[in-house]
């Protein structure tokens, strides 16, 4: 793992803001510049920290509020969001862009909860769009219904940073074979939302988090190219998407 440090922080800090990591590959850095871009375009105020390689960083950093370091794991994600600067923060992965001006009314519904995430509904596990969504193996039953593509969470709340620090350090271990729960299907190993659901609904210690769901749910994680219709008829959202994410187009094999 590459040393990583987080740069000192102003001292008035952010209250709100968005978090969004580019590791591995530029394209993942463009596509976060063109991410920030787009919720601009609704939310001009908008505060921002980036998460990066060094390799990556260049001139288009500037307009940028915090600009960080980060190592070239392929779950970069969960470190960015665990040293998160603002006391209120929406991730929102590198792949995805900004299309509708309710992104300036994310931060209203955190409400009383620690985290709030997109919910993988039968609907959306009927398409296949996640094939494991659900899971049965020698009596161990769970579902991955917690998607990590976008998550607004109380960030000024250890605990919920504890929860993002052991997301990420448990994922590394699980990632690299150093960690597996006897009896789990195997298969499930590369995701880390087994990983997120694992903290859920397995760890002590995070029994008592308070997890929301997005009232309008796929509107803040609208996976492209599927459009999410049922025998092509039916849509699961009746407004326009907030947030269209493009993992099936993405080349994340390119180094461009």
């Amino acid at each position: 793992m590459v040393s990583k440090k987080v740069q000192s922080q102003p001292n008035k800090k952010p209250t709100q803001g968005f978090v969004v990591i580019a590791s591995r590959k530029k394209s993942f850095y463009l596509s976060a510049l063109n991410l920030i871009e787009s919720v601009r375009d609704y939310m001009p105020e908008a505060k921002f920290a980036l998460f990066t390689e060094k390799r990556f960083m260049d001139h288009r950093c500037d307009d940028i509020d915090y600009v960080y370091e980060c190592g070239g794991h392929v779950r970069e994600k969960m470190y960015g969001m665990a040293n998160s600067p603002f006391d209120q923060t929406f991730y929102i992965d590198a792949d995805c862009e900004c299309e509708h001006e309710d992104i300036a009314d994310v931060f209203n519904r955190l409400g009383d909860n620690d985290m709030v995430f997109v919910k993988l509904t039968k609907e959306k596990d009927a398409q296949r769009v996640f094939i494991e969504v659900n899971f049965d193996n020698e009596g161990k039953k769970g579902s991955l219904e917690l998607c990590g593509g976008v998550c607004l969470y109380n960030s000024a709340k250890p605990i919920v940073k504890e929860f993002m620090q052991d997301w990420y350090d448990l994922y590394i271990k699980q990632n690299a074979g150093k960690w597996w729960p006897k009896g789990y299907p195997k298969s499930l190993a590369r995701w880390d939302q087994f990983t997120l659901w694992w903290l859920v609904n397995k760890v002590e210690k995070y029994k008592d988090l308070k997890i929301g769901i997005f009232e309008d749910n796929y509107r803040w994680n609208w996976f492209a190219p599927f459009g999410f219709h049922i025998n092509g008829k039916h849509r699961l959202v009746d407004k326009h998407p907030v947030i269209i994410h493009y993992s099936c187009f993405f080349k994340k094999d390119k180094e461009y």
